[in-house]
């Protein structure tokens, strides 16, 4: 199952329902940081499988639970 969207992610991730994530990063300095995800009630523990580096200058990173 896909899932996409800021507020969409902390609600599966609030019920405990996700247990892959693959997170890509665009490597730009913005100043102020921007939170991925909202505050949880919990924390959730995931592992780095693998990361790959696409097209110079995209940081994509496999997370499991």
């Amino acid at each position: 199952l896909y899932i996409d969207g800021g507020k969409v992610i902390q609600s599966f991730l609030s019920e405990d329902l996700i247990d892959e994530m693959i997170i890509t990063k665009i490597p730009i300095i913005l100043g102020d940081g921007i939170p991925l995800f909202g505050k949880l009630s919990n924390s959730i523990k995931f592992s780095e499988v693998k990361t790959e580096i696409l097209n110079d200058y995209l940081v994509k990173i496999r997370f499991i639970k």
